[in-house]
């Protein structure tokens, strides 16, 4: 028994080291199969694993030099080249192979060498030569450094001065990168010639064009004559559908940069110069003129994203906001009645330039890759052009707009921008009828307009205006310029209307209770703006299109907030998203965050006009 058991065994054992061998064979197989480059210069990528239609293999790399090359292919350039040996394993639960790879880390001074060897320049000079600053090979740049033996001739960036005799110079590069450095020259004849002398003066006296952005056709000359020498000019544009060689100008819908090509040839001479020109939106096709004229659309929009989810309230305000589906709308227009702000007479810090710690705002805002709030806020300002110190407490709604962008230099990335305090044309009062539209008017912006429709009916607040004796024909449009907002008119987007109790200092944090009221804001129509059948149209925000939120819902940690808000709808069309607001928190003066006690009570508030 025991003979036939050691049988048993010694057959398993056979049959596991043929196994093991057929691993093994299937592993040099596929090490045959893997290479890496003889010469580095940045990262190596180092495959975790190996596979072929057979088997997948494990990886392990080994690093004889991980100082400059590690065992995950990172490189660290030294000055010098360096020889590095990397050894594979591949491995199999029974079976391991290994290769060594010899591999040479481009040093700092070879890898210069290098990049030298990819700079040519002409023996033969005629033109203007782009001696660069930098010069890249591998994703590794260099710094350059040019100098000239000839600078009457040619000068350190390349510029030539044409004589008429044929002149030497010698052009000196110096590539560094850290502390290695190589050198080139370059021996090169400027080419001579009276032609040249010629196309050189008539480009410089001649060749000028004193406005870059045009609004109507130009002429782009054909040839340019001085001292009865004609030299021949040939325009070619970069983007005939606006702007053709000829000058003629094609309407656009936002501004639009051209680059003209002047090739300008006298004789043996020529030359080759680049225009940049800005083609300015047509005003009549401009979305900021245009869209409020937009015809409202009233049926029902194929694939329309609606019935939108709630979204929470966001701690630190009272506020009303209705806020769109998710779906490819352009922008939002309101029209409006202002409300009537008052302050909660007890909550005011004399140490800031606006004394009341509650503040009104009314306004709308889009939300694509970022938030954006546009509209108007109570305001501190001047109370007559004479004033030469702004008002202690808000007397005017003026025009501000908030976005987050990348392209502009904000705290945060957060810009926020008001209306010129002078301007006051874009003062705003309770009981003025305005239309505010919010809108995208070129992929990856938005633009606010404000157009006054009725003057407040207030006699307190006519007064007010007529303070700044602005007569009958004042400017009664404010447009921001565009700003960015990235993803608008290229992804989903939403739009809100909001009206807010805003309090200062305590954004995200639990809203205060607050005696401070917003009084009678009559949103008569609300649209979305939407492009159907390559038409822009204004789209009711119905209830079906809209979520409804009232902030803080209810109680908090510092009072009841659930009788703040009066909401109707008797003289306005829901049908159009019309509403009636009244923001009333009516529940007591709240604590601020940075005293120990409800603050003494101020003087009843009084308007500053």
């Amino acid at each position: 028994m025991k003979k036939i058991i050691l049988l048993l065994l010694m057959l398993l054992s056979f049959g596991l080291v043929a196994c093991g061998n057929k691993q093994e064979q299937a592993l040099e197989e596929l090490l045959k199969t893997v290479s890496l480059p003889s010469e580095l210069v940045g990262d190596l990528e180092l495959p975790a694993t190996y596979s072929n239609q057979k088997l997948t293999a494990t990886a392990t790399w080994t690093s004889s030099r991980p100082e400059i090359l590690s065992d995950t292919g990172v490189v660290t350039m030294g000055l010098k080249d360096e020889a590095v040996v990397l050894t594979l394993q591949l491995a199999l639960p029974d079976a391991r192979v290994t290769r060594q790879f010899a591999v040479l880390v481009k040093g700092r001074e070879s890898h210069l060498q290098d990049i030298l060897d990819t700079i040519s320049i002409p023996s033969e000079v005629t033109g203007n030569l782009d001696l660069k600053t930098s010069y890249s090979l591998a994703g590794i740049t260099a710094q350059a450094t040019w100098q000239t033996t000839a600078s009457r001739v040619i000068s350190q960036t390349g510029v030539i001065t044409p004589t008429v005799s044929d002149q030497m110079a010698t052009l000196i590069l110096k590539l560094s990168l850290e502390d290695a450095s190589v050198t080139k020259h370059f021996d090169i004849v400027v080419k001579g010639s009276e032609d040249f002398l010629i196309l050189y003066a008539i480009f410089n006296n001649q060749v000028v064009f004193e406005n870059r952005e045009l609004s109507e056709n130009t002429t782009f000359p054909t040839s340019f004559t001085l001292d009865n020498k004609t030299a021949t000019a040939v325009w070619t544009s970069s983007n005939e559908a606006v702007l053709e060689a000829d000058g003629t100008i094609h309407p656009t819908s936002e501004d639009v940069e051209v680059t003209m090509t002047l090739n300008l040839s006298y004789g043996y001479a020529s030359r080759t110069e680049q225009f940049t020109f800005i083609v300015l939106l047509d005003p009549a096709t401009s979305p900021v003129n245009t869209w409020h004229f937009a015809s409202v659309w009233t049926e029902p929009i194929a694939g329309e994203a609606l019935d939108p989810a709630t979204p929470n309230c966001f701690a630190g305000a009272v506020y009303r906001k209705v806020v769109s589906s998710e779906d490819y709308w352009l922008g939002i227009e309101a029209v409006v009645t202002i409300p009537e702000f008052t302050p909660d007479s007890q909550r005011f810090d004399d140490t800031k330039l606006s004394y009341y710690l509650d503040n009104s705002s009314l306004y709308l805002g889009g939300h694509a890759n970022y938030e954006s709030d546009v509209g108007i806020g109570w305001s501190i300002a001047y109370e007559n052009p004479l004033s030469s110190t702004l008002s202690h407490s808000g007397i005017a709604f003026r025009p501000f707009w908030r976005y987050i962008t990348r392209k502009e230099e904000c705290p945060n990335n957060n810009c926020y921008r008001n209306a010129d305090v002078r301007d006051y044309e874009y003062y705003y009062y309770p009981g003025d009828k305005i239309r505010m539209s919010v809108f995208c008017p070129k992929r990856g912006y938005l633009q606010m307009r404000i157009e006054l429709l009725e003057l407040t009916k207030n006699t307190k607040f006519i007064h007010a205006r007529d303070a700044y004796n602005l007569g009958e024909n004042f400017n009664r449009i404010f447009i921001t310029p565009m700003f960015p907002s990235e993803g608008m008119g290229a992804v989903k987007t939403e739009f809100k209307r909001v009206n807010a109790i805003d309090q200062v200092a305590n954004e995200g944090k639990p809203t205060l209770t607050t005696n401070a009221k917003v009084e009678n804001a009559i949103w008569h129509e609300v649209y979305l703006y939407r492009k159907i059948n390559e038409v822009i149209y204004k789209v009711p925000m119905t209830e079906n299109r809209s979520a409804h939120m009232r902030c803080p819902l209810g109680s908090n940690v510092n009072g009841n907030f659930s009788n703040a808000f009066i909401i109707t709808y008797n003289n306005v069309d829901r049908t159009l998203g019309g509403e009636e607001v009244t923001i009333n928190p009516r529940n007591g003066t709240g604590k601020l965050y940075n005293t120990k006690a409800i603050l003494p009570k101020k003087e009843d508030y009084e308007l500053a006009v």
